[in-house]
């Protein structure tokens, strides 16, 4: 598995962990589209943000956390979806914002994004 090669030297961070586990996104659709699943990087969003974390999704390791990030930011989308991770995936870290279980998650390139998550 490889990452795309347009992403910048060293990301994901040689030390990233492989994914694992059972994670949520905010998503728009039901059910979860390709578009619910592209980072800022592909969208052409945050240009002048951390290039790598640009080129990573955000997803949550709690519910609850989730849950408290669209109700913050409901313009993210209306629904929240559940997926399960694994080392076949890509890497994930925990990078802590507004809510302590977020995560960032750089997913292989060859992953179908979409079709690993599940609407609740």
């Amino acid at each position: 598995m490889t990452f795309p090669t347009d992403w910048p030297t060293g990301c994901p961070p040689v030390a990233t962990p492989d994914a694992n586990g059972e994670v949520y996104r905010i998503v728009k659709n039901n059910p979860v589209q390709w578009t619910d699943m592209q980072s800022h990087y592909e969208l052409g969003r945050l240009p002048k943000a951390d290039a790598c974390l640009r080129c990573g999704l955000s997803v949550f390791q709690l519910l609850e956390d989730a849950i408290h990030q669209q109700q913050l930011m409901p313009r993210l989308g209306s629904y929240i979806a559940k997926g399960q991770l694994s080392l076949s995936h890509g890497k994930a870290v925990l990078t802590p914002g507004q809510q302590p279980t977020h995560t960032t998650w750089w997913p292989y390139e060859q992953v179908e994004r979409e079709l690993l998550f599940e609407v609740l």
